[in-house]
């Protein structure tokens, strides 16, 4: 099950590797459909969104998500999420989200933790993983959780909880449509601008026919090791 948070972070390229694998999903808008019986699926996908995890008056419904995914996390389903699901795993745990002191736009390299590169979630992937950001939270490390992936500007870039729950602070949904939709949609276009400045949009523009296919082969090899430990891969 992929639980979506807003339009415009769709399950991407997620959707496309599912279907590639023959897999069946469902997809529940959190906003304003009740999250289903969690046992009922094999695995949950919580994906990124503009909300933020600690502003529960304006986002009422994150309050019942909360609840569910200690659900989740209760009953061993493995679980992975993505950015805003992230944070909303680190929140549950017991690690504080907050807003970071800084925004972070574009191609990134995180630096894989010995303990990320012994994990199977990143077998396959050497010393650091090309990712996109498009945060402006970040979290405390949860008590009994393992880091995963770090870097120099945030430090908890991914970690795991147990046997099969992972948070991570940045997207690997994207495919090309996604990644048109955050840089060329007029009112996203001027958000990245006014944080970032006009140079650093264009840089990531420029970036993008480099980045991107590494991007999605780091991706595919992170999900399909997930679908894995879902035993829904072999």
């Amino acid at each position: 099950m992929l639980v979506q948070h807003t339009w415009e972070d769709p399950h991407g390229y997620l959707g496309t590797l599912l279907e590639h694998h023959g897999i069946d999903y469902d997809v529940v808008q959190a906003e304003n459909t009740p999250l289903p019986d969690p046992t009922a699926y094999a695995a949950v996908i919580a994906l990124g969104g503009s909300q933020h995890v600690y502003a529960d008056a304006e986002y009422p419904y994150l309050i019942q998500e909360k609840i569910w995914l200690q659900q989740v996390i209760s009953q061993d389903i493995p679980y992975l999420g993505i950015c805003l699901g992230g944070q909303m795993l680190a929140d549950v745990l017991g690690g504080k989200a907050r807003q970071h002191i800084l925004t972070e736009i574009g191609f990134f390299d995180v630096q894989l933790t010995p303990q990320g590169q012994q994990d199977p979630l990143f077998a396959g992937i050497t010393h650091s993983q090309k990712v996109f950001h498009w945060h402006e939270d970040t979290f405390d490390l949860p008590a009994e959780a393992m880091l995963l992936a770090t870097s120099t500007n945030t430090e908890n870039q991914a970690f795991r909880y147990g046997r099969c729950s992972y948070g991570l602070q940045y997207h690997i949904e994207l495919d090309s449509d996604t990644l048109n939709t955050w840089l060329y949609h007029p009112s996203m276009k001027e958000s990245i601008i006014e944080v970032l400045g006009l140079p650093a949009y264009q840089a990531i523009e420029q970036e993008r026919e480099k980045a991107f296919p590494i991007y999605q082969q780091h991706t595919k090899t992170l999900f399909e090791n997930f679908l894995g430990i879902c035993n829904l891969i072999h």
